[in-house]
């Protein structure tokens, strides 16, 4: 749950146009990613708004089989609500994205990762021990705009646990550095 999370909330540095560089690339890291993105150059300042962005991420679907019911019902309230957060790109985010921003876990890859033409579509599937954890992504961006749905699924010990999220963001303003 973490990753799609954490990939949902970062992809606001994934903005770019409608048109020019794409990134294509299947069984890689998240450097690997990182490092495509940067040379592609499709998330250049040139063609992203660098600024304040506002995402909201809205929980459309929770389903916890394994966890004991007054602990899923906790998790289940406090996602339920819409959760609004600002964040500062600067243009030197652009320039040069790190691999955290496409998830820090060492045990994750990219099934696929594919961006271009103002689409982004993938999968990141990470693997500790016992457990398999999912998360996909499919959405659409502007220079000042994303929308992208995000599903995550674990399979292993708490096999069956799933969330599905949509995610909507804008560019909203200038960066004040009162940002999240």
């Amino acid at each position: 749950m973490n990753h799609a999370v954490c990939l949902a909330a970062f992809t606001f540095c994934l903005v770019a146009c409608n048109k020019g560089p794409e990134v294509d690339l299947h069984n890689a890291s998240a450097n690997q990613v990182a490092q495509a993105v940067k040379q592609s150059g499709v998330t250049s300042s040139a063609t992203i708004e660098p600024g304040l962005w506002q995402s909201k991420v809205t929980l459309s679907g929770m389903k916890m089989p394994d966890v004991p019911p007054q602990y899923a019902a906790r998790v289940k309230q406090a996602m339920a609500n819409e959760r609004t957060s600002k964040h500062c790109v600067t243009a030197e985010d652009l320039q040069k994205p790190r691999g955290e921003m496409f998830g820090q876990d060492k045990t994750c890859r990219f099934d696929h990762f594919t961006m271009g033409g103002g689409k982004i579509d993938a999968q990141m599937v990470c693997k500790v021990e016992n457990l398999t954890h999912t998360t996909t992504m499919s959405g659409s961006y502007t220079p000042t705009t994303y929308s992208m749905d995000a599903s995550s699924t674990g399979i292993g010990p708490q096999a069956g646990q799933t969330m599905k999220m949509h995610v909507d963001a804008q560019r909203v303003g200038e960066c004040t550095g009162k940002e999240d």
